[in-house]
């Protein structure tokens, strides 16, 4: 039997935090538009899961950003929402970056150029994929692997 990935054994601790009791933070803005599947709400739920694990002391310091690595790395970035510790850390121009390559094919395929190939970021898909597609990344051992053959998939299939 193989070992639990990292962001599953720790978002397991935080559903038994919230089984005991603990209570969800308050999410004071609108409701934000729904992401690679996930609800709006969902996304919410998702935020107020990491909320908690800071506050218990069990998310990991961010470091540099992980896609630029020229600033201090300010957000998370979670791709698939179905993974809530499946994150990345990020700083913020680069956060912004990510979720507007939707709108932005052009400008998101000049600024992976400029990074290394090995950066998670080529892994992503230029548009935003379903519920059931993300769901099924979900399941995987490692879901940015599986995320990047998606994507060549697709590229492949074009």
């Amino acid at each position: 039997m193989s070992a639990l990935p990292v962001d599953i054994i720790l978002d397991r601790k935080i559903d038994a935090i919230i089984a005991d009791g603990h209570r969800l933070p308050r999410w004071g803005w609108p409701i934000p538009a729904p992401y690679n599947g996930a609800t709006g709400q969902e996304r919410v739920y998702v935020w107020q899961k990491n909320q908690i694990a800071w506050q218990v002391g069990l998310m990991p310091d961010r470091s540099d950003c992980s896609v630029c690595s020229k600033r201090q790395a300010e957000h998370w970035h979670g791709e698939i929402y179905f993974r809530p510790f499946a994150l990345m850390a990020i700083c913020r121009s680069c956060h912004a970056r990510v979720h507007r390559r939707f709108g932005s094919p052009h400008r998101w395929s000049a600024f992976l150029e400029g990074l290394d190939p090995d950066n998670w970021t080529h892994a992503l898909l230029p548009d935003q994929i379903g519920r059931e597609e993300a769901m099924r990344l979900s399941r995987e051992p490692n879901w940015l692997a599986a995320l990047k053959r998606l994507l060549q998939d697709r590229q492949a299939n074009r």
